[in-house]
């Protein structure tokens, strides 16, 4: 048997019917023969097909469309509900994230027949949605039911990356990172866009031209090992101040130990930069 595998489509996990007859083309356009693929059952407006059904038939008929994970074919009916505005919320939803952001398609698929939406709907989106090109959210209808979508997008994002390799505690700056634009797909925290007014630092190491996220950052501390504070001791009527060596570094709030001039230890709590409360 001759199979044409010239530019064989791409098996999809979602398509639109408008007529219980599905045929070939609707899936592959260029497959040679446009041949009946199969039929919606009567009433029915949401229909699953195993993957491996649809690849059989198209084998059978001397044709071959690709799949890389899809396991079920759904097939949903056609419609009419207009999705234009839904699209400007994710478009709005990505923006308010990453305001540069450059998006070329949005593209929504409702989970089953929708035969209206109430123009005024919000999309809920499910967290950390900005992570990824593709992810799932809702509307409530007119009768408070939600109705899911899933929705993908193309776009590309300028990102912070690592321009050598980089050390646990090394500070942010231009002598180590530099922007580059890359395909939005999907990233394990959310990516940093420009350097922050604050300094902050890495939390661990990281090979040269590894796109950065906010998990591999953090502020820099308030108060660093082995350096002066100024301890405030309060009680109901005093308030004393003197001068210690912090032995840990710290965020504000954290408990940190800090040693006194004569060597004796004490547990403070950060309260501003190089400056503790003993507790």
């Amino acid at each position: 048997m001759n199979i044409n595998v010239i530019n064989a489509a791409l098996l999809q996990s979602n398509y639109f019917f408008d007529s219980p007859t599905i045929m070939s083309h609707a899936l592959d356009p260029k497959c040679p023969k446009n041949f009946e693929l199969l039929r919606i059952p009567e009433g029915e407006s949401v229909f699953r097909v195993n993957a491996q059904v649809i690849l059989k038939s198209f084998e059978l008929e001397g044709c071959e469309i690709e799949n890389n994970t899809i396991h079920t074919v759904t097939f949903t009916k056609q419609s009419s509900t207009d999705l234009k505005e839904l699209e400007k919320q994710v478009e709005r939803f990505f923006k308010a994230q990453y305001p540069t952001i450059q998006i070329e398609s949005i593209h929504i698929f409702p989970h089953g027949y929708i035969d209206s939406l109430n123009k005024t709907a919000k999309a809920i989106f499910e967290p950390n949605a900005s992570m990824k090109s593709k992810g799932v959210f809702y509307v409530q209808d007119s009768h408070g039911l939600r109705r899911y979508f899933d929705f993908s997008i193309e776009a590309t994002l300028s990102i912070l990356h690592t321009s050598k390799k980089v050390s646990r505690k090394e500070i942010l700056s231009l002598n180590n990172v530099l922007i580059k634009t890359i395909p939005f797909k999907s990233f394990q925290g959310k990516p940093i866009i420009s350097l922050n007014n604050e300094s902050q630092r890495f939390r661990a190491s990281l090979k040269e031209n590894t796109p950065i996220l906010d998990r591999n950052i953090e502020p820099l501390p308030l108060v660093f090992k082995d350096s002066k504070v100024s301890v405030v001791v309060r009680n109901e009527t005093v308030e004393v101040e003197f001068i210690a060596t912090a032995t840990q570094e710290g965020a504000l709030y954290d408990i940190i130990t800090i040693e006194k001039s004569d060597g004796k230890r004490g547990r403070a709590k950060i309260i501003g930069e190089n400056q503790v409360e003993l507790q």
